[in-house]
């Protein structure tokens, strides 16, 4: 990569980290101006403007990075292993993470209710692809073969409101026992859902 593109994409990282620290230090991203992420970055406001066109961009671009990072790693766990090892494996690679990247969850966790239209719906577009990946996925696995395409949707939908539920209480909770017990707990219910659905008669589900 040329000295040029590596420090633009330097820099490009710099505001990103700019607006997640000053997000983690209590404001939201609605109310975060342009000339204090410009600042906290080392920038001059126009500087800014070389990397992004607007405030909104560039909290697209936090939710695309975040969530894309976390699909592809999640994916690949399931791609490697199957039923109770992916589901414990999937807990524990969720966890380190969160514990790794604490800011981009946080931004994820914060800004999924209460950010801007355009970056609240850039979420919830990405968490549904999150939900149609896993269902793809699940359509792989012998047990889950023969399952409608909306019921396998159902599960999935069910597996990442878990997942989201357990990466806000990771969040909330920086001691290390406690985490522990929290992850155990989460495995166990992911298991109970995946149980259930091998329980679950497609051809009942309209009554």
């Amino acid at each position: 990569m040329a000295l040029r593109e590596e420090k633009k994409l330097q820099t490009r990282h710099a505001l990103i980290e700019a607006a997640l620290t000053l997000m983690h230090e209590g404001a939201g991203f609605s109310g975060l101006s342009l000339r204090e992420v410009a600042r906290q970055a080392g920038l001059v406001p126009t500087g800014f403007y070389r990397h992004f066109p607007d405030m909104e961009a560039l909290g697209l671009n936090i939710a695309a990075e975040s969530c894309q990072t976390l699909r592809r790693m999640m994916r690949k766990v399931r791609l490697s292993a199957q039923g109770g090892a992916a589901i414990l494996e999937s807990v524990q690679a969720l966890v380190v993470f969160i514990r790794e990247q604490p800011l981009y969850f946080e931004f994820l966790a914060r800004e999924r209710a209460g950010g801007p239209p355009a970056v609240r719906q850039a979420i919830h577009a990405e968490i549904r692809l999150f939900v149609a990946e896993l269902a793809a996925d699940l359509r792989n696995w012998p047990a889950f073969h023969r399952f409608p395409v909306e019921d396998l949707a159902m599960l999935a939908d069910l597996v990442v409101n878990t997942v989201i539920h357990l990466a806000l209480d990771l969040l909330a909770m920086p001691n290390e026992e406690a985490e522990e017990v929290l992850i155990q707990r989460t495995t166990k219910q992911l298991r109970l859902i995946m149980l259930g659905a091998l329980e679950w008669r497609p051809e009942k589900s309209g009554a």
